[in-house]
């Protein structure tokens, strides 16, 4: 909870049975949507963890952290 990241407008895989919009008109069908909230930005973060944890094996959490937070 210490790191925020934007989760606005992430392109995302999207089941091609449902439209983009809500709209009732929409019948268009992708396979990839803009998306937005906390849950889009989670794996950014995440990736970010694993790729710091990967270059530095010897840091700890904390450390990965401080790296994300002043970065």
């Amino acid at each position: 909870p210490d790191i925020t990241a934007p989760g606005v407008q992430i392109l995302a895989s999207y089941i091609p049975v449902k439209p983009p919009t809500d709209y009732e008109f929409d019948k268009r069908h992708v396979n990839f949507n803009l998306l937005s909230g906390t849950s889009m930005a989670c794996p950014h973060v995440s990736g970010i963890v694993g790729l710091l944890k990967n270059a530095h094996p010897d840091w700890s959490p904390a450390a990965i952290r401080s790296a994300i937070m002043t970065t």
